[in-house]
C-alpha cells in the first residue's frame, strides 16, 4: 500500500496546482472573458494601424531626400509592427469564424497580441525619424540584396550607350525597380561615370514646384525669391547646363513629367546627360519617350537564390526543407518583396515545423481569398469576377468600374441612374472590405491583386467562356481569337496592338463584350465586326485611329459604345440603327459634328461630349429628342438652357451656358423641381480652365456682367468667379444669401473687388474653403464690423495669393476670429503690403497681459513672400494651435517672432513638444533670426527643420 507523507502531499498538491489547475484556470478565463479580450484586441489593433500609417507617412516624407537614412530603431519598429498586424489579421479571421469551442485557444492569442500591440504603441514615438548620412549630394544610397543581375547589367549597358538618352524602368510594385536603380546609382557613383548624380523620389502628387525645390537643393541653388515656375525653371536649366554630364534618376513616377516645365534640359547624344524614370505604369514611359526596360517576375532560380540569401545556406543541411522552400517560392510567385518578407521571418530557422507553418500561412492566405469570395452575395461575386477583365495591378477609377458593371447589367435595373450608381458603390465597398480588390487611401481607384485576379480568372472560365489577355504587351491580335466560336467576353485592353489584319474577323456569334481600350490601333478593318451581331459592350477608348469602319453601324444590339480619348478620331459612322444604345462616350475626340442618326437613339441614357474642342455646336432640337437621358456632359461646347430644361429624366448635367441670363433661366427651372434632384456642373461665359470638380453641384463664372437679377442655385456647393470686373464684393452676387450649402468659393482676377463681403455676411455656415487669387484691389476680407452669426464657422482652408493691397488678414474688431474654430490650413503668398496676420484693437492690446488666439484644428500655416510682414499678432499675443503639424515661413525678412505657444520637456534624452509639429520649412537666415517665446524651442524643433 502506497502511503503519501504530508510533505510529499504538499509537494504533489503544488505540482498538480501548477501543472493542471493554473493552466485550466487560464483556459477558462480566456473562454469566459473572450468578448472583453476581443474588444481590447480590436481597440489596440485600430490604434496601432493608425500609428503605423502615420509613421509610414513620415518615413515616405523623410526619405524623399537622397542620403537621408531611416533611424535603425524606426526600421525595427516598422518591421515588428507589420509582423504583429499580420498575425492579428489571422486571429481576426479566426474570430469571425465564431467557433464557440475554440474561444479559449483563440483567446490566448488575442491576449498575447493585445499586449504586443500596446507595447508597440507605447514605443512608437521617436526623437528623430532619420538623418543624413553625409552632407554631399552624391552620397551612396542604402540598399538591400539585389536579384535579377541581368536587368542591372542591361540597364547599365543602356546608360553607357550614347544613343540612349532617356531610360524608363517599369514593372508592377514589389519587383525591385527602386532597389536595382539604387545599386546602379552606387556603382556608377563609385566609378565616377558622371560629374553629378541626382536622385529624386517623385511619388504620387508631386508638383512642379516640389520637383524644382528637390533638384535645387541637390544643386545648392536658391529658388526662394522666385514664385513663377517659369523663372525657377530657367534658373534650374541654366545651372544644369553648367553641370556637364549628369545622371538624373526620377524614382516612382506616377504620371508624365514635362522636363521643360521643371527646367530639366533634354539629354542629347553628345552632352553626356542621362535621365532614368522608374514607374509602375508603362504609359508614363511612352509619354516621356523613354527607352523601356521592364522588370519582370524572378525566374525560379533567381527566386531560390534570393530566398537562400535571406534564410542562410545552413538550412540546406536538412534535405526535407528544400522541397518546402520550393513550395513557398511557388506561393510567392516570383515577387522579390514577398520572398524577402518570408525569408526574413525564417532567417537561420532549421526547424522543419516552422517552415511547414510558414507554407501553411501562405496557402491559408490563398485559401482565405476563396473563402471571402464564397461569402459574397451573388451579384457581388459577378462584379468581382468581371474585375479580372482588367490587367493585373491596374489602377481602375471607381467610377469606371461601377459604370462598367451598370452597362453589363450586373447592377439591378432601376428607374434612377444615381440609385444604380449608389448600389454599385455599395457593392464595390463590400468587395473591398473582403480584400478581394485593393483600395488606395484617399484615392478614387481600386486595383486587382495578382492572387485575387488569378483566382477570378480560374472561376470566370466556369461561369462563361472568355478570352483575357489584358496588359500582356501584345503587338498583334491573337490568331486563336478568330476561331474561338463560343466566347462571350474578350479583353485585350492595355496592349500594343497597332493593326488588325483585314482577314481576321472573330467568328463567335455569342460575343457580347469586347474591350480593346488602351492599344495603338491606327485602323480597324471594315470586316472586323461582321460576325458580332450579339455585341452589346464595345470599348475602343484611348486608340489613335482617325475613322471607324461603317460596319459599326450594323451592331444593332450594342448598348454601350466607348470612344473616349481617341484623340485623332474625326468622324463616327451613322448611329441610326443602334436603337438599343444606352451609353455613348466621345470625350476628348476630334469630331467636328455629332454622329448622324443620333436623334434616333431614343433609349440613350448617358451621353458624354466633354472636352471636344472641334465641336462647335449641338444641332438645335437634337437634345429634346433624347428624352431618356439621365447623364449629359457637354463642354466647352455651348448648351441652350431651354433644351436642357426639356430633359425630364436628367439627373446629372455638365455644361456651359453663354451668359448669366441662360444660367438664371436654368436656376429658376431647378427651383421648381420638387420631385427630383439634379446634380450639376455649370460653366458660364468664356471657356474656363478648371480641375475636375470636387463637389456635387458647382457653378463657375468667367468674364460676365454680374449686375441684375441673376441668381445662384440654392443648393450650389462650389462657386468660382473669375475676371468679373464689375464686382466690388460678393454681396453683389444675387442668390448667395440662400446658398446655405456652399462649401467652396474661389475668386480670381476680379479687378474691382475690394472686400469679399462689404456688408453683413451671408450665413455661410457650410463654407469650408475660400481661395482668393490675383485680386489687386482687395484690402479686407470683411468690411462689415459684425459678421453674421456663425459666418465662416466651418471654414477649413484659406488661401490668399497675390493680393498686393491687403495689410491685415484678421482684425479683432470684426469679431471674425471667434468663428474660425475649424480652420485647418492657412496659406498667404505674395501679398506685398501684408503687415500683420492678426491685428488687435489698441485698447485690447494695452489692457491685456497676454491675448490668446485659439485655432484648435489648424494643421498648416504657410507664409510665403511677404516682404512687409512684421508680426503674426501683437507683441503680447500668443497663438494656441494644438493640432499644428506644418509651419512654412519663406522670404518674410521683417518677421522676427513666432508667437506659438509651445509645451516642451526633456526626458531620458528625448524631447517632447506640443503641438505635434512634424515639418518646419524656412530659409537658413530666417531660422537663425526668428525668435520663439519658449527658450528651448530651437533646440527641440531643430530635427524637424528643412532648410531650403
Amino acid at each position: 500500500m502506497l502511503v503519501v507523507k504530508p510533505v510529499t502531499r504538499s509537494i504533489l498538491a503544488k505540482v498538480v496546482k501548477g501543472a493542471i489547475v493554473r493552466p485550466l484556470t487560464r483556459t477558462l478565463n480566456y473562454h469566459i472573458n473572450f468578448d472583453k479580450y476581443v474588444k481590447e484586441f480590436e481597440d489596440a489593433e485600430r490604434i496601432l494601424v493608425d500609428q503605423l500609417k502615420d509613421i509610414e507617412a513620415q518615413k515616405q516624407e523623410q526619405l524623399r531626400y537622397v542620403g537621408r537614412m531611416l533611424a535603425p530603431e524606426v526600421e525595427v519598429w516598422l518591421k515588428r509592427a507589420r509582423m504583429v498586424l499580420n498575425d492579428a489579421q489571422y486571429v481576426t479571421d479566426e474570430i469571425r469564424k465564431g467557433k464557440y469551442m475554440l474561444r479559449s485557444i483563440v483567446g490566448k492569442h488575442v491576449v498575447r497580441l493585445t499586449l504586443e500591440m500596446k507595447d508597440l504603441c507605447e514605443h512608437g514615438s521617436f526623437e528623430r525619424m532619420s538623418s543624413y548620412a553625409a552632407s554631399s549630394a552624391m552620397t551612396s544610397l542604402p540598399t538591400t540584396d539585389i536579384v535579377g543581375i541581368s536587368r542591372e547589367e542591361e540597364i547599365c549597358n543602356y546608360l553607357m550607350k550614347q544613343e540612349v538618352r532617356m531610360l524608363g524602368v517599369w514593372g508592377m510594385p514589389g519587383l525591385g525597380k527602386t532597389t536595382i536603380m539604387k545599386h546602379i546609382y552606387n556603382k556608377l557613383m563609385e566609378g565616377n561615370k558622371f560629374s553629378k548624380m541626382i536622385w529624386i523620389t517623385v511619388s504620387e502628387g508631386a508638383d512642379i514646384r516640389r520637383l524644382q525645390n528637390d533638384i535645387a537643393r541637390i544643386l545648392s541653388i536658391d529658388l526662394s525669391d522666385d514664385e513663377d515656375t517659369n523663372v525657377r525653371a530657367k534658373k534650374l536649366y541654366e545651372e544644369l547646363m553648367k553641370t556637364g554630364s549628369y545622371l538624373l534618376i526620377l524614382d516612382d513616377v506616377c504620371q508624365r513629367i514635362s522636363l521643360e516645365d521643371v527646367g530639366i534640359p533634354k539629354p542629347s547624344a553628345d552632352n553626356g546627360r542621362k535621365i532614368v524614370v522608374t514607374t509602375r505604369d508603362r504609359k508614363v514611359i511612352q509619354k516621356m519617350s523613354c527607352k523601356a526596360v521592364e522588370v519582370r517576375f524572378l525566374s525560379d532560380e533567381e527566386s531560390f537564390q534570393l530566398l537562400l540569401s535571406k534564410v542562410g545556406e545552413d538550412v540546406l543541411a536538412d534535405p526535407t526543407i528544400k522541397p518546402i522552400m520550393k513550395a513557398i517560392l511557388k506561393e510567392c510567385g516570383g515577387l522579390p518583396l514577398k520572398i524577402v518578407t518570408v525569408g526574413s521571418s525564417l532567417k537561420g530557422v532549421l526547424d522543419r515545423d516552422r517552415w511547414v507553418h510558414a507554407l501553411d500561412q501562405l496557402k491559408r492566405s490563398r485559401d482565405l481569398l476563396k473563402t471571402r469570395y464564397d461569402d459574397l452575395a451573388g451579384t457581388d461575386k459577378d462584379c468581382f469576377l468581371h474585375s479580372a477583365l482588367y490587367p493585373a495591378d491596374y489602377a481602375i477609377p471607381k467610377e469606371d468600374i461601377i459604370e462598367y458593371w451598370i452597362e453589363e447589367g450586373l447592377v439591378d435595373e432601376m428607374e434612377s441612374r444615381e440609385e444604380r450608381k449608389s448600389k454599385g458603390h455599395a457593392c464595390l465597398q463590400r468587395i473591398l472590405d473582403s480584400s478581394l480588390l485593393l483600395g488606395a487611401d484617399g484615392k478614387n481607384i481600386v486595383m486587382t491583386s495578382k492572387a485575387g485576379r488569378d483566382m477570378a480568372l480560374s472561376l470566370i472560365a466556369k461561369e462563361f467562356p472568355c478570352f483575357v489577355k489584358a496588359g500582356m504587351k501584345l503587338k498583334e491580335l491573337p490568331n486563336e481569337l478568330e476561331e474561338a466560336l463560343d466566347i462571350k467576353k474578350v479583353s485585350l485592353m492595355e496592349n500594343f496592338i497597332s493593326k488588325i489584319p483585314p482577314e481576321i474577323s472573330p467568328k463567335s456569334k455569342k460575343l457580347t463584350t469586347l474591350l480593346l481600350s488602351g492599344n495603338a490601333l491606327e485602323e480597324i478593318p471594315e470586316s472586323f465586326f461582321t460576325h458580332m451581331q450579339a455585341l452589346k459592350y464595345l470599348d475602343l477608348s484611348r486608340n489613335p485611329f482617325k475613322i471607324l469602319p461603317n460596319s459599326i453601324s450594323n451592331l444593332e444590339n450594342l448598348t454601350a459604345l466607348l470612344l473616349s480619348e481617341c484623340k485623332n478620331l474625326e468622324e463616327v459612322p451613322s448611329l441610326s440603327k443602334l436603337l438599343a444604345l444606352k451609353k455613348l462616350n466621345l470625350e476628348k475626340t476630334r469630331i467636328k459634328e455629332v454622329p448622324q442618326g443620333m436623334g434616333f437613339l431614343v433609349d440613350l441614357r448617358y451621353l458624354n461630349l466633354r472636352f471636344i474642342s472641334c465641336l462647335e455646336e449641338i444641332p438645335q432640337g437634337l437634345l429634346p429628342k433624347l428624352q431618356r437621358l439621365q447623364h449629359l456632359a457637354i463642354h466647352p461646347t455651348l448648351s441652350r438652357a431651354k433644351e436642357i430644361m426639356e430633359l425630364n429624366k436628367l439627373e446629372n448635367f455638365e455644361g456651359r451656358f453663354a451668359d448669366l441670363q441662360d444660367l438664371s433661366k436654368y436656376v429658376n427651372f431647378l427651383r421648381k423641381q420638387s420631385q427630383r434632384t439634379i446634380k450639376y456642373f455649370i460653366l458660364v461665359g468664356k471657356t474656363v480652365e478648371y480641375k475636375l470638380r470636387s463637389c456635387t453641384n458647382s457653378v463657375i463664372v468667367k468674364d460676365c456682367n454680374t449686375e441684375g437679377s441673376h441668381v445662384l442655385p440654392w443648393d450650389v456647393e462650389e462657386f468660382g468667379i473669375e475676371k468679373c470686373n464689375n464686382l466690388s464684393s460678393l454681396n453683389g452676387v444675387s442668390g448667395l444669401q440662400e446658398a446655405t450649402l456652399l462649401k467652396k468659393c474661389r475668386i480670381e482676377e476680379c479687378e474691382r473687388l475690394e472686400s469679399v463681403f462689404s456688408s453683413s455676411c451671408p450665413p455661410l455656415k457650410s463654407l469650408e474653403s475660400l481661395v482668393l487669387r490675383h485680386l489687386k484691389n482687395l484690402n479686407v476680407l470683411v468690411a462689415y464690423p459684425e459678421p453674421f452669426l456663425h459666418a465662416f464657422s466651418s471654414l477649413k482652408v484659406l488661401f490668399l495669393v497675390k493680393c498686393p493691397k491687403i495689410k491685415i488678414l484678421f482684425s479683432t474688431k470684426l469679431r471674425l476670429l471667434q468663428h474660425l474654430i475649424n480652420l485647418e490650413q492657412v496659406i498667404i503668398w505674395g501679398c506685398d503690403q501684408m503687415e500683420q496676420i492678426i491685428e488687435e484693437e489698441e485698447e485690447e492690446e494695452i489692457l491685456s497681459d497676454a491675448t490668446e488666439f485659439t485655432f484648435p484644428k489648424l494643421k498648416e500655416l504657410g507664409l510665403w513672400h511677404l516682404p512687409e510682414l512684421k508680426s503674426i499678432c501683437s507683441t503680447k499675443g500668443v497663438m494656441l494651435c494644438k493640432s499644428l503639424q506644418k509651419l512654412e515661413i519663406w522670404n518674410c525678412p521683417k518677421l522676427k517672432r513666432i508667437p506659438l505657444k509651445l509645451d516642451i520637456s526633456f526626458e531620458n534624452g528625448k524631447v517632447f513638444h506640443h503641438p505635434p509639429l512634424k515639418d518646419i520649412k524656412m530659409k537658413s537666415n530666417e531660422w537663425k533670426s526668428i525668435e520663439w517665446d519658449h527658450p528651448d524651442a530651437k533646440k527641440a524643433l531643430l530635427p524637424l527643420v528643412r532648410i531650403m
